[in-house]
């Protein structure tokens, strides 16, 4: 009997940490459709922010990474 729930038990962690992804993805995405809605139009910005909010938020990373890329105005 111990042998099954050690099973259970590691069946278990492996399930949520497939589970919690998906989760976050869809919290990104109604994020971005909710902000999108109320205001007509989407930003970088506000996608930098969803995309912060639903995955950064939970690591102890520096702010440093999570800088947007700039482009070129003339789009080269």
């Amino acid at each position: 009997m111990p042998m099954f729930l050690g099973v259970m038990a590691l069946s278990l962690i492996v399930a949520s940490a497939i589970v919690t992804p998906a989760f976050a993805l869809k919290r990104y995405f109604n994020c971005v459709t909710e902000i999108a809605n109320k205001s007509g139009k989407l930003t970088l910005a506000d996608v930098n922010s969803c995309y912060n909010k639903e995955f950064h938020s939970s690591h102890s990373s520096s702010s440093s990474s999570s800088t947007a890329p700039t482009f070129p105005a003339n789009g080269k």
